[in-house]
């Protein structure tokens, strides 16, 4: 009852964010609570601090002599969120966009702000593919980042600033921000990339037909369900990627123009890799769609030698089964050996003439 209800509530919330409205509510279904965690940094410091959800102005947070990372994990407590979002100058149609994981990938850019809307994925240690929405907001010396769980994202963006690497704390904003796609792309990458190496184990298994292929069916739908998870994820971000490269607002600086062409590359390689899962796929149900017919054939063939085996023996039995009064055979002392010896001879010589014939 409980998970119908959560379920009704979902679709509800995600019904009412599509319309206009003065409050919108997270639509997914994480139930992470929501927390803030606050990074400030330049070459000299990093120092990191728990925000309370109640602070009266997030942005009077923000050190101007400091890069400021905005960390919110956990999209439920929705009146924060839109919160956070019109306190660094956004309208409320924007939280809409962060509060919705069904939202289209996008690149907005404005005066002094850039919006990213976008979706990550990942394999777990179990080897399950998990999609989750992120939103990414940079204006001035402020990134924030939302996310719909606590799984740590970016945990990797945050050793890079502790290691300094590619002098990221002598830099703005807009290097952090590509540091943060750079995660997201790279997942795109090893996710697309997995699901390529799997493929291909099962183009193995289905080109020796003497191996089991009983759940070939499943293990090909699941791949494709991924790959179609990969492809919505990345193919409308690399169409959105080309504003970023254009950039005029300042936040991204001429420098760093090759970092963010490197990243247009990688998507695009995660484009070309969705296109040949495409293809992989398409012929492997066809592979394996001609695998069960060969497959039945066999079958269908050793029931057709079984039944040529037995034809002309039934004939003889249906002969000696008949109620004639004048069958001499029936009287013979050695008919009963007799009949079995012709009927084993004449098996025998069909299974020779079939083998002669190459029929199996």
């Amino acid at each position: 009852m409980r998970r119908k209800e959560g379920a009704h509530l979902h679709r509800h919330r995600h019904i009412s964010n599509r319309h206009l409205s003065d409050k919108y509510y997270y639509a997914g279904e994480h139930e992470t609570a929501t927390d803030i965690r606050l990074t400030q940094y330049n070459q000299e410091t990093l120092h990191t601090s728990e925000i309370k959800k109640d602070t009266a102005s997030f942005k009077k947070l923000a050190d101007p002599n400091k890069v400021n990372w905005f960390q919110v994990s956990g999209l439920t407590d929705s009146d924060t969120i839109t919160r956070i979002v019109k306190d660094f100058g956004l309208h409320n149609l924007d939280a809409k966009d962060i509060l919705t994981p069904q939202h289209v990938v996008k690149i907005e850019e404005y005066d002094s702000h850039i919006l990213i809307i976008l979706n990550s994925c990942y394999y777990d240690a179990n080897m399950e593919m998990h999609s989750e929405h992120i939103s990414l907001l940079v204006t001035g010396n402020v990134v924030i980042t939302f996310t719909e769980s606590n799984n740590p994202v970016f945990a990797t963006t945050m050793k890079s600033l502790e290691s300094d690497m590619l002098n990221l704390r002598k830099k703005g904003s807009g290097l952090l921000l590509a540091f943060l796609l750079n995660t997201i792309i790279a997942n795109l990458v090893e996710s697309v990339s997995k699901v390529e190496e799997m493929l291909e184990d099962i183009e193995e298994t289905l080109l020796d037909i003497k191996n089991d292929q009983g759940n070939m069916g499943s293990m090909i739908q699941q791949r494709r369900h991924e790959y179609l998870i990969i492809r919505k994820n990345s193919q409308p971000l690399k169409e959105q990627f080309a504003k970023l490269l254009r950039n005029e607002n300042g936040i991204i600086t001429q420098d760093m123009l090759p970092v963010y062409t490197d990243l247009s590359d990688q998507l695009l390689f995660v484009i070309q890799t969705t296109e040949s899962c495409r293809e992989i796929i398409s012929s492997l149900v066809d592979l394996y769609i001609s695998n069960n017919d060969l497959r039945m054939n066999a079958i269908m063939k050793r029931l057709t030698i079984v039944s040529t085996l037995f034809i002309p023996l039934t004939f003889l039995v249906g002969v000696w089964g008949m109620n004639f009064k004048l069958m001499p055979e029936l009287d013979w002392k050695y008919g009963y050996g007799i009949a079995w010896g012709v009927m084993l001879l004449t098996g025998l010589l069909t299974w020779i003439y079939m083998r002669r014939k190459d029929w199996f």
